[in-house]
């Protein structure tokens, strides 16, 4: 009877045992999820819960505030979150707040994260709605560093492409270490910034110089804007030119017609046998040539002006090669 009430009281005390374990481990869990003491529901809409569950913690701040109750599907492209937070930490989340779907460490279970923000905003309330983040996938950023490492591969067999090439080319050390040759491109860089600099000095005074003609109302930018009267002025310059050399024909003419009739020559010598007839022709070729000379003395002049100085100096060039050509097909 006695060795029978040892036995009894032995099952009695793991019973008892085993009942206090249960109901602490139910309190454990009940705490843990938020069964026991005062919650409210917060819900959050999200386009993805990468993994998350029923029961995943709720995180504010980096604290546990609560547990994920439910996940629903509101439609096709959100899913409803409902959560038990803490009343204790009503105050502090405020609607404006947003969440995202996170990891407890790098490979941990998923967790909700709720974010507050710098805007001011009311406290939340029984059965309110905060909007997500989208969140980071880690599948992502895999797939982002497999195809960044790829790159990074096929950048360094470049690499040691073109070291292993460049190590075998002796002609490329050689330009290397020729002092001279590096010298040489060294003069000519800062030459080509020289003419670089120039060019732009010159563009600029030439900027300069069109913008004065162009505000300016003289006779040269007369000349250079308006077409007609330069192509007037031209045409003058021609019909001068010409002019000039009908005249010194016409002289040498005169000249020889008086040379024959001084030796009374042909009909015009018979007829100069006349003392008077002879001079009256003889002042008019006087007078001719004196004409003659002061048109010269004219066109000496027209050189000299600053509006035709242009125009005789491209008269003498052209001159100039004509008896340089010349001279090179006698010789």
């Amino acid at each position: 009877m006695k060795k029978n009430t040892i036995e009894n009281s032995k099952v009695g005390l793991i019973v008892i045992a085993g009942t206090l374990f249960l109901l602490f481990s139910l309190y454990m869990i009940g705490k843990n999820q938020n069964l026991f003491g005062s919650t409210f529901n917060l819900r959050a809409v999200v386009k993805n819960v990468n993994g998350l569950v029923v029961g995943n913690n709720v995180r504010f701040m980096g604290m546990d505030v609560g547990t994920v109750k439910s996940i629903d599907m509101a439609n096709d492209t959100s899913i409803y979150i409902s959560m038990l937070i803490n009343n204790n930490m009503k105050p502090f989340i405020k609607k404006n707040a947003i969440t995202t779907i996170g990891t407890d460490g790098l490979m941990g279970n998923k967790l909700i994260h709720i974010l507050p923000q710098k805007e001011v905003a009311e406290p939340v309330e029984e059965g309110d709605v905060i909007f997500s983040q989208t969140p980071i996938d880690t599948d992502d950023i895999f797939r982002s560093l497999n195809a960044t490492s790829m790159i990074v591969e096929k950048t360094s067999l470049n690499l040691f492409e073109i070291t292993s090439k460049l190590n075998g080319n002796e002609n490329f050390w050689a330009f290397l270490s020729d002092t001279v040759l590096t010298q040489d491109l060294r003069n000519s860089v800062r030459e080509f910034r020289r003419t670089g600099a120039n060019a732009n000095a010159m563009t600029l005074a030439g900027r300069n110089l069109v913008e004065r003609l162009e505000q300016g109302s003289g006779l040269v930018n007369t000349l250079f804007m308006d077409s007609i009267l330069s192509n007037q002025l031209i045409t003058s310059l021609e019909q001068i030119g010409q002019a000039s050399t009908h005249a010194e024909l016409l002289l040498e003419e005169v000249k020889t017609m008086v040379i024959a009739m001084e030796k009374g020559e042909g009909t015009t010598g018979l007829i100069l046998r006349d003392s008077m007839m002879r001079e009256s022709i003889l002042n008019t070729a006087l007078n001719i040539e004196e004409g003659t000379d002061k048109f010269n003395q004219n066109m000496e002049a027209l050189k000299t002006n600053f509006l035709f100085r242009r125009y005789f100096r491209r008269q003498e060039r052209l001159k100039a090669k004509e008896k340089e050509a010349e001279a090179g097909n006698s010789n």
